[in-house]
């Protein structure tokens, strides 16, 4: 979980048509704000995310939400962040299987998984470009780092060697895993391959896991992981 430090006033909030002043707290605006982008970009894409559109779906004024954001980078900054923590918890709840190389397969599907039901989420994590000249707050940096070490911890086990060769395998694999994701999403996969996003990404896993044990016989086959 992210700990932000959040101010504690007041943003008053000022509509277009309002007769009356409704006075709701920066806290709990910021998290509506967020709230409904998400949902937003949810729906219909990041493309439709708008400081304007997003403060008439939250009733205030377009100053307002740049009384919570810096500006819409921000803003992306802190819907990015939410997707994070999401994927994080959905990656690697439990229960997951105790075997090693069966929880990275598990691992594995549950990022194909999510990517194919939060198709638009995912892919404004990636595909969207800042246009600010600051560096990432470390808040943002330390949720990132913070999803990378959880996927290495629950990893590393089905692998052996030193701590660098295992970080380097679990960033192939996971680049890996992303890159089957993004040609799913994309419909391209049947341009190489017949096989699912799932089935792919297992027969991965597997030939990863047999590479790095040495092993030159004949895979097992993929099979259905609970996830």
């Amino acid at each position: 979980m992210l700990n932000i430090d959040h101010r504690g006033f007041v943003a008053e909030d000022r509509c277009g048509l309002m007769a009356h002043k409704t006075k709701r707290s920066h806290v709990d605006m910021r998290a509506e704000a967020i709230d409904t982008a998400y949902a937003i970009v949810a729906e219909e894409g990041v493309a439709a995310l708008t400081i304007r559109r997003l403060a008439e779906a939250i009733d205030c004024s377009v100053g307002t939400i740049y009384n919570l954001f810096v500006d819409f980078d921000d803003l992306e900054l802190h819907l990015a962040a939410r997707v994070v923590a999401e994927m994080g918890e959905r990656l690697f709840a439990e229960p997951l299987p105790p075997d090693p190389s069966d929880r990275l397969r598990a691992i594995a599907a549950r990022y194909i998984a999510f990517a194919f039901a939060r198709p638009r989420l995912w892919s404004m994590l990636f595909d969207y470009r800042s246009t600010s000249v600051r560096p990432p707050p470390d808040w943002h940096q330390q949720a990132i780092a913070d999803l990378v070490a959880a996927a290495v911890a629950h990893a590393s086990d089905a692998f052996s060697g030193d701590s660098d060769e295992v970080k380097d395998l679990i960033d192939v694999l996971w680049a890996s895993v992303h890159g089957i994701a993004a040609l799913g999403l994309s419909e391209k996969l049947g341009f190489v391959t017949a096989a699912s996003a799932p089935a792919l990404a297992d027969k991965l896993v597997l030939t990863v896991l047999a590479g790095a044990r040495g092993v030159a016989q004949p895979m097992e086959r993929p099979r259905v992981i609970r996830l």
